[in-house]
């Protein structure tokens, strides 16, 4: 499978969440933090959006190469993610992070 640009992604995921009424700067802080990921290597697998029309989450899938420690890094400590599960995958030793994240509603 080839691997989509960041900007098909954010098309898409734009398009996708345009029904949800998420707000413009927060989907843009989101779009920032996920690009500077995408460009290590993070690979986004699906996504889904809780609450359409009215948005209260989105919780993306992802996997992320195990030599981008950065790039997790970055996710980790980034303030528009809720909740993050990390888990290392691979066979037969791991190679890559398997990753849920969470963008919750802001008040």
């Amino acid at each position: 499978m080839e691997k989509r640009s960041f900007e098909d992604i954010e098309k898409e995921l734009l398009t996708h969440l345009s029904a949800a009424n998420l707000p413009k700067d927060h989907l843009a802080g989101i779009s920032r933090s996920i690009a500077a990921s995408y460009n290590a290597g993070l690979q986004i697998v699906d996504w889904w959006v809780y609450g359409i029309p009215a948005f209260e989450k989105l919780v993306i899938q992802a996997q992320l190469p195990i030599i981008e420690t950065k790039a997790l890094q970055g996710l980790v400590q980034n303030e528009h993610f809720k909740a993050i599960e990390i888990h290392r995958k691979g066979i037969p030793r791991p190679d890559f992070f398997q990753l849920q994240l969470t963008v919750e509603r802001t008040t």
